[in-house]
Parts: C-alpha cells; sequence; structure tokens
C-alpha cells in the first residue's frame, strides 16, 4: 500500500507519515492519559527510532524502491538486530547464528548492488537504513520492561506526527495540490497503515508474543516477504530482479536461523 501510494501518485513521504500518525492518535490518543511508564525518557528514544526515524528511512526509499524488494530487505532487522544485541546487551551468538548473520548480510549487499551500474540501489539503501534504526529501537526497548504496547504505539504517533509535519512543511510543497489530486491514494495507504499495521497486526503480534515462546513467533514474520512479493507482482507489475531471489535465497533461510534460536523481537510500527 506504501509503495503504490508513494511511487504511483504525487504522495510525498513526510506528508504520508504525519497522516498516518494522526489517524494512530485517534485511535490511541487516549492512552497518552496514562501515567507515564518508567524510563520515559529511554522510551521516547525508542519511539524516536522506530517511528520518525523508520519511517523517514523507509517511506522515502518507497518512492523508488520496490514492495518486494524492500519486504525482502526488512529481513534485515533481525540479523542486524543480533549483531547490536551482541555489542550493547553482551549476548552469546553461537557458530550458526554467526554464519546465518554473515549469509543474511551478504544478501543484504547482493539485493542492493546493481552491477550493470557499477552502484547501489538508492532507494534499497533508505529502505536498509530504516530497518537499521528499528534495529537500534528493537534492542534498546528490550531494556526497558512493563510497557504497554498502546501507551509505546500512541507515544510513538505523536513523534511521527510531529517530526512528519515539521519535515513536509521544510521539505515538501504543494500540499494543497496533492490533497485535491491525490487524496485517495494518501488516505488509503495512511488508513491501512495505521488500522491494520499499526493497532490490529501490531496488538495481535505483542498478543501472540505473550502467549507463545519468541522462536514460534518471530520466524513467521517471513510470512510478510511472500505476500509483499507475491501482491507486488499481481497488483504493482513488479519485476522480480535475480539480485532480489539470490538475495533471497540467502536471507530467508538464514532469518529463520536466527529467528529459532531466540533473536531480540521487533517492536516496530510499519
Amino acid at each position: 500500500m506504501s509503495a503504490w501510494a508513494l511511487g504511483g501518485s504525487s504522495v510525498p513521504p513526510f506528508l504520508l507519515a504525519a497522516t498516518r500518525a494522526s489517524l494512530v492518535l485517534l485511535l490511541t490518543g487516549y492512552f497518552l492519559f496514562r501515567p507515564l511508564p518508567k524510563h520515559f525518557l529511554k522510551l521516547l528514544f525508542v519511539a524516536f527510532c522506530v517511528g520518525p526515524m523508520h519511517l523517514a528511512f523507509l517511506y522515502t526509499g518507497l518512492q523508488t524502491a520496490s514492495a518486494s524488494g524492500a519486504s525482502i530487505l526488512s529481513q534485515a532487522l533481525i540479523p542486524i538486530a543480533t549483531l547490536l544485541s551482541v555489542v550493547w546487551l553482551k549476548e552469546y551468538v553461537g557458530w550458526r547464528r554467526s554464519l546465518a548473520i554473515a549469509g543474511a548480510l551478504t544478501g543484504v549487499i547482493i539485493m542492493i548492488y546493481e552491477p550493470g551500474a557499477l552502484t547501489f540501489d538508492t532507494g534499497l539503501i533508505y529502505v536498509l537504513g530504516a530497518y537499521v534504526s528499528l534495529a537500534v529501537g528493537t534492542v534498546i526497548i528490550r531494556r526497558i520492561p512493563d510497557v504497554d504496547w498502546r501507551v509505546y504505539v500512541a507515544w510513538t504517533a505523536v513523534l511521527v506526527l510531529i517530526f512528519g509535519s515539521a519535515m513536509s512543511l521544510l521539505f515538501e510543497n504543494n500540499h494543497a495540490e496533492i490533497w485535491r489530486v491525490d487524496k485517495v491514494p494518501l488516505l488509503m495507504a495512511a488508513a491501512y497503515a495505521a488500522l491494520a499495521v499499526s493497532v490490529v497486526a501490531h496488538g495481535q503480534y505483542f498478543r501472540l508474543l505473550q502467549a507463545y515462546p519468541v522462536d514460534k513467533v518471530v520466524p513467521l514474520t517471513i510470512l510478510v516477504t511472500v505476500f509483499a512479493i507475491v501482491f507486488g507482482i499481481l497488483l504493482l507489475d513488479e519485476v522480480l530482479y535475480p539480485r532480489y531471489v539470490v538475495g533471497a535465497a540467502l536471507i530467508l533461510p538464514c532469518v529463520w536461523i536466527i529467528a529459532r534460536r531466540g533473536p531480540p523481537a521487533p517492536a516496530e510500527m510499519d
């Protein structure tokens, strides 16, 4: 939905992020009035990483990157978060996970490198930056105990709305014209991301993490890539480049190995 709105219309990334955040606040704003959780400043830093920073990179990248390529690259979150957990949390990584991390990162390099042009795919580099930012927030949030996911989502939406609105006013133009011409893709993408992703999907994801072991739940996120590739090809007429196939062949099984051995669970807004 985001790739369709950003790549097929005049909708700019920061306006989409701000619109999405305003809709999330309509649904979760009540939880802003609860007592502030412990480690509130640390929670705001996490929210900035997984909210404004992540969405700024992601939506900028999706202006040119394909939905299928971005979805494959999103699986880099798990090996990157695992590496950061080793550095910051002093977690142990055995030889199997080490090899899987190396394999997944090799797949990432293959995906973003365009051998014919002797350059890197700019859109996918932005997408990779989005998941590096998300990985930072994922690792740090493990140091914040007992956070209600609805409070977390609400405060993340506040930061996204402030940051996205400011950046849109500074760097994006013709808002009235965009609203007149392309309000349908703007509202459709924002509403889907706010309701189906931020509230419904993430709510159920956290419920699953509470009911089942992490290593049973996280590998299921690989299905995101499968569905995004299928819908990207069927609905957006995207091309599945050979480097995407090779990258996926390395990234997806390696992510499965890492996740099955207990990686940090993603805590994301998108």
